[in-house]
């Protein structure tokens, strides 16, 4: 078994993350890779400062799953491992698939799960990357025999730069998310309902939140078919962002706080909104609404904003860690809305964000933050700070 020396940024508790020094080896089933960049994710930020129950019990770990690399070793029996796991469940691994090569650029799926009839299982995973096994906010990362079993090693094509091949998973995220949502198209001669899963073409969709993944997702709604794309923003600062990344296809609707109002406050500021969002939209509202923030008080102005006319789906990506007040559920009744929730990828989500890339179809340039994070900055820094409202990301060699 071979060995390299790496430095990392290691989790040992919240609001304890160290930088350290740790040695990695690479034995026979392994690929060793060299980290090239890895963007943080907000659930990292969210486990420094209030810890993971799944984390915490595999403490001290290397945070850090949404990343580019490059393989710097390919383990001798690594080209062997021919019977699928997870996502390949019940499939001979190709040669083509397994011929790994050294510096080649890859990225990966970080969830390791379960499949049944091709949809990922949330509950009992295999195992995850950064919070069973180290990460990627490290120099070199060891990927064990479960990542390429899976189909978790993916190849990261020339023409897509390492920011964006970083972005791919929380991309894919977001794609999971929208290609979730159902909208109805027919019914059957029995009167059962079929439903597409993707945004409604042709219909009005909104983003509530405004950090990377937010505007990812104001993206791929476009790209999906919608004909008008809104995104809900705190400030004029934050509008002049969407706009500089987004450009003038997407309407920023500017919002501030009130997350510290009473119930009843909050309420009567919502109701104001629902009104002058009823005017912006002539009274059409919206039939798909994506809450991509972790916030209870989005997921109740989510169903405060949907369709009047019927059929309007939410989708609730972020967790918000409590419970949302005063919830208005007869929008389900009596306008046949529809709330979803997703909480990371497929693989094959991924594998579609990567050929979207690469033909050009998608672009995730400029949604990461212009300063350049490395081992050198203080972690506590790295973990906290929102950047300049872009997607932070750490260079590990730099």
């Amino acid at each position: 078994m071979s060995s390299y020396t790496s430095k990392a940024f290691v989790y040992h508790s919240p609001g304890d993350v160290r930088l350290e020094e740790m040695r990695i080896g690479c034995s026979s089933t392994d690929i060793m890779v060299k980290i090239l960049a890895s963007a943080r994710c907000g659930t990292d930020r969210t486990i420094f400062y209030k810890g993971h129950p799944k984390v915490d019990s595999h403490a001290p770990i290397v945070l850090g799953h949404e990343l580019a690399a490059e393989i710097v070793e390919v383990g001798k029996n690594v080209s062997k491992l021919k019977d699928g796991i997870g996502y390949k469940e019940g499939e001979r691994l190709s040669d083509e698939y397994l011929n790994f090569q050294i510096g080649e650029r890859v990225t990966f799926q970080s969830r390791i799960a379960r499949y049944y009839h091709s949809l990922m299982l949330l509950q009992r995973p295999i195992t995850i990357l950064s919070f069973y096994i180290n990460g990627g906010y490290s120099q070199y990362m060891r990927i064990p025999q479960e990542l390429t079993l899976s189909g978790s090693v993916l190849r990261i094509p020339d023409n897509i730069s390492n920011e964006e091949a970083a972005l791919v998973e929380p991309a894919a995220c977001a794609l999971e998310s929208i290609f979730s949502t159902p909208h109805p198209v027919r019914l059957d001669g029995e009167g059962r309902h079929f439903f597409r899963g993707g945004i409604k073409k042709g219909g009005f969709s909104f983003v509530i939140g405004s950090g990377s993944v937010s505007m990812i997702y104001a993206r791929l709604c476009g790209i999906e078919g919608a004909k008008k794309v809104f995104i809900l923003v705190r400030s004029q600062e934050k509008a002049h962002l969407v706009k500089k990344v987004l450009g003038e296809a997407i309407v920023p609707v500017i919002h501030p706080p009130y997350n510290e109002k009473s119930i009843l406050e909050k309420e009567q500021i919502e109701d104001d909104l629902v009104k002058s969002l009823e005017d912006l939209t002539k009274g059409h509202l919206f039939d798909d609404i994506i809450v991509a923030c972790s916030d209870a008080d989005a997921q109740r102005l989510m169903l405060k904003i949907c369709n009047p006319e019927g059929y309007a789906v939410g989708a609730c990506f972020g967790g918000a860690h409590e419970k949302a007040d005063k919830v208005d559920m007869d929008q389900h009744h009596y306008h046949a809305a529809k709330t979803i929730g997703t909480s990371g990828c497929s693989t094959k989500t991924m594998e579609t964000i990567i050929s979207w890339l690469k033909e050009g179809k998608l672009s995730l340039k400029g949604f990461t933050s212009s300063r350049k994070y490395s081992l050198a900055t203080d972690p506590q820094e790295f973990f906290t700070t929102e950047a300049d409202g872009l997607k932070p990301v750490l260079y590990p060699w730099d």
